[in-house]
């Protein structure tokens, strides 16, 4: 019997963020019967919407996964989920292995050695699996078309009728639009027009923030109209915000980038489906900023396994795209060990700027981008703001908790900061003292 996986293992093994969650959702008692494992198998029925429950089998020991469900993904998230119950030790160990998984087991075996076995391609796929999943991959590409036609009209009976009328119920307005983008599997889309309620609630200036985020959404659906003509890198961009995913697997094919990185913040935010956690990295070496991903639903707890204030030496592969900033973790060549003698140099007001405009310039449709600043926080009026050492200012955005704690370790002296920088203003995350980051 093989080490048993932790969580960490279980999530990596995924082929995306929609598995890693699916699976987590299925990581129930509920839908499973007949579950059990064994020298290094896992077994399992997984009932589904059919009426006939998809037999699962995993081998931990050469990373092999089977699944009767019609997913093109590898693992499925049924696999995932099946990984994720045994990690947490919910699944009884069984004297003698099933029937089935015992054959899968031994066919593992008498395979001739050859790729790694976690990228291996899935031999359980028929040549019709493949026909299916190439259709069904056209058939989204057809839904997306429809539903981002139908919102391009949308936009511009918003604008024609007049932006005013929205404030009476920001939080439905675009509800119904919203819900069209899932049924058009457009979930960034989604996210995003149910985003713009709290553009509404902003305060002084709304409809033109509001008219700014349209303009950009009415911008990315002119991307996708005419994706033929666009660069792969600019393709990638699109797609992303539209909510294409990208097999972990695949991006992990791509050329690592070793350093030594510093695990500088992270950041929580939580829907009422999933929780995301942002977790900030700076390369030692390369001084290359990377954004790691970590998904949680059904009140999973969030991945614990990049600490703020830790160095890991690791490989990290960057998603395709012109941010370049999301990043997976690969290889990880020694264990995370405790910050010590970091001592960025901070940017100026104006710095920040310009690399906020030319993110902006690669990618339009960016939110956030990490930034160190340094300079002196103050409160006036209940506005927050850094100053920077040219006496520029910039607002300060963040909790009143986390602004007044911020005040109070920084007393009025000029320190260096990390944190997120966008069009809002710098939201702070940690302070640098000695050496060491110190999270808010």
């Amino acid at each position: 019997m093989g080490e048993r996986w932790t969580v960490e293992q279980v999530m990596a093994a995924a082929p995306d963020s929609t598995s890693q969650v699916a699976g987590r959702r299925l990581a129930q008692p509920g839908p499973w019967r007949d579950i059990g494992h064994s020298d290094g198998l896992l077994w399992g029925e997984c009932q589904g919407s059919g009426t006939t429950p998809y037999r699962v089998t995993v081998d931990t020991a050469g990373r092999r996964y089977q699944c009767s469900c019609p997913s093109r993904k590898f693992p499925c998230k049924h696999a995932v989920a099946l990984l994720y119950l045994w990690a947490e030790d919910r699944i009884g160990e069984s004297g003698e292995p099933d029937p089935r998984a015992r054959e899968f087991g031994e066919r593992g075996r008498s395979a001739p050695d050859g790729d790694e076995p976690g990228l291996r391609t899935p031999a359980e796929q028929t040549e019709a699996q493949r026909v299916a999943a190439a259709a069904r991959a056209a058939e989204r590409v057809r839904r997306v078309d429809d539903g981002l036609a139908e919102l391009d009209r949308w936009l511009a009976d918003q604008v024609a009728g007049g932006l005013a009328r929205v404030a009476q119920d920001p939080y439905r307005w675009s509800e119904g639009m919203a819900a069209r983008m899932v049924d058009a599997q457009a979930p960034g889309v989604a996210s995003w027009l149910r985003r713009l309620a709290e553009v509404i609630a902003s305060g002084h200036g709304w409809p033109g923030r509001l008219l700014d985020e349209l303009a950009l959404i009415h911008l990315l659906i002119s991307g996708w109209t005419r994706r033929a003509e666009l660069p792969a890198d600019l393709l990638a961009t699109v797609r992303d915000h539209i909510g294409f995913t990208i097999p972990r697997a695949e991006v992990l094919t791509a050329p690592p980038v070793r350093d030594c990185w510093t695990v500088v913040s992270f950041r929580d935010l939580d829907t009422e489906t999933v929780s995301t956690r942002r977790v900030w990295l700076r390369g030692s070496t390369s001084e290359r900023w990377a954004q790691v991903l970590f998904f949680a639903a059904g009140g999973a707890g969030p991945d614990t396994s990049l600490l703020p204030g830790t160095v890991l030496d690791a490989d990290l592969h960057f998603y395709p795209g012109r941010a370049g900033l999301r990043a997976a973790v690969g290889t990880g060549h020694a264990d995370a060990v405790p910050l010590v003698d970091w001592w960025p140099v901070g940017s100026t007001v104006a710095g920040a700027a310009d690399e906020w405009a030319a993110a902006l310039a690669a990618d339009p449709w960016q939110q956030d981008i990490p930034a160190l600043l340094r300079g002196r926080i103050d409160v006036d009026d209940r506005c927050w703001t850094l100053t920077d050492t040219t006496g520029q200012a910039v607002t300060v955005v963040g909790t009143e908790a986390d602004l007044w704690r911020l005040l109070a370790r920084t007393a009025g002296s000029v320190v260096d900061l990390s944190g997120e920088w966008s069009t809002r203003g710098f939201r702070p995350a940690a302070v640098h003292t000695d050496g060491h980051l110190v999270g808010l």
